[in-house]
């Protein structure tokens, strides 16, 4: 399946909406409140998808810049290491 412009923001808001529901009905949750291990897991995997969702941000900017851009940015990444 070729990936077109649409699949980054498709993915980026499927993304949000399941962080959502994890934080308003899981991680709000009187059990997951109560039990600090449940509630632990639970934002890790929060943060596992915001990660995720931050990667694919990164992707759709890196599509939608110049090449001159992506050079820029690419020796500018490169140097700070």
């Amino acid at each position: 399946m070729k990936i077109n412009d649409g699949h980054y923001l498709e993915l980026l808001d499927r993304l949000h909406v399941i962080m959502c529901n994890i934080e308003e009905h899981c991680i709000k949750h009187p059990v997951s409140k109560k039990n600090k291990d449940i509630r632990f897991q639970l934002e890790y995997a929060l943060g596992q998808l915001w990660d995720a969702y931050q990667q694919v941000g990164d992707l759709e900017d890196d599509k939608n810049k110049n090449p001159i851009e992506k050079v820029i940015l690419r020796r500018h990444k490169k140097s700070k290491k």
